[in-house]
């Protein structure tokens, strides 16, 4: 969709929520769906126009109504709108135009946690309280996960192995990445054949698996002067609830660092519920999942500058950690000289 169409569906929302028409209209980025900033009278709002063929409209009420539950359990997400209507989404344009849009406050004076790219490439170095709080953030989810259960048409993909590392794995399929050599690819389904086993055996009862994020990257926490703020909810559905952990630590897992900034999440995670051991014991396995994930993600999307990152940064480290897992050896994050100081 050209950019130009797409700001004409997100002006034609503003009238849906009961915003003002008129009012100024910023594209602010474009990954999966496009999203605008609308500055109205009664203040800024994000509009979100859901790509079609991502999520059915059935998915995408179960994130909103969800996110909306959230809120009101007192978990720091956005403020959602509803239309005139009293529904969560508006639908604007016609034909291969359609799209599902849906409006939230903006959350003012906030920042990114961080960069994917800079936390990936060893650039961010965040002190490790800072994941200590996003521990607690993610414990905080959980928890009122646990007490809200799953709603009656909770409808969204699970987590689980097949779709981490199935043939129809939630991401794609890794082996397809365009940079990967036949021996890489090799690997990869011997890696992955193994994983799938192991994700398999680990337990689903409510200790271990509900409810999550499944995208807790440093761009989808902000910053703001009251705390962090969990945003995009695009992927969320079900899994093991250390697999949120694990996506909000693996982006650092080069960072020398890491060992301290695995312990911090996990000791502000447990401020507010236990992790099992169960969920201790999966933690490499699912990072491994977690970086597969990513490649997957790539190879659907050749020629996307986030693609082309990954193919050239993201991919050597997990097949490294591939190849580690296959030869029984430590991964590499646990191959850091600062790991061996608390060893």
């Amino acid at each position: 969709m050209h950019l130009e169409t797409a700001h004409e569906l997100a002006r034609a929302a503003l009238d849906r929520f009961g915003l003002d028409a008129a009012a100024p209209l910023r594209f602010v980025k474009y990954r999966e769906n496009h999203v605008f900033r609308a500055d109205d009278p009664a203040g800024p709002f994000a509009v979100r126009l859901h790509r079609p063929g991502y999520r059915d409209e059935a998915e995408i009420r179960t994130e909103l109504e969800y996110v909306r539950t959230l809120r009101a359990a007192g978990v720091p997400v956005p403020v959602l709108l509803r239309t005139t209507d009293d529904e969560p989404f508006a639908r604007v344009g016609a034909g291969d135009d359609a799209r599902l849009a849906s409006v939230q406050r903006w959350v003012e004076d906030a920042a990114p946690f961080g960069d994917i790219a800079d936390a990936l490439s060893g650039a961010h170095d965040p002190d490790e309280a800072a994941f200590t709080r996003i521990g607690a953030l993610l414990g905080r989810l959980h928890g009122a996960g646990d007490e809200v259960g799953i709603p009656a048409g909770f409808q969204r993909s699970a987590w689980d192995a097949a779709g981490l590392v199935g043939p129809s794995a939630l991401w794609g399929e890794p082996t397809l990445l365009g940079s990967l050599t036949s021996r890489d690819r090799s690997l990869l389904r011997r890696a992955t054949t193994e994983l799938d086993g192991r994700l398999r055996s680990l337990p689903t009862g409510t200790a271990d698996f509900g409810v999550v994020h499944a995208d807790a990257t440093p761009e989808n926490i902000l910053v703001t002067r009251d705390g962090l703020v969990l945003i995009d909810f695009d992927d969320f559905g079900t899994g093991w609830y250390a697999f949120d952990l694990v996506t909000a630590v693996f982006h650092h897992a080069r960072n020398p660092r890491y060992p301290d900034f695995e312990r911090a999440i996990r000791t502000g995670y447990e401020t507010e519920r236990p992790l099992t051991d169960s969920s201790l014991g999966a933690w490499d396995d699912l990072m491994l999942a977690r970086g597969l994930t990513y490649l997957g993600w790539a190879a659907a999307r050749s020629g996307d500058p986030a693609a082309e990152f990954i193919a050239a940064v993201v991919a050597p480290f997990v097949l490294t950690a591939a190849e580690d897992a296959l030869d029984g050896r430590p991964a590499p994050w646990r191959r850091h000289p600062s790991l061996q100081e608390h060893t």
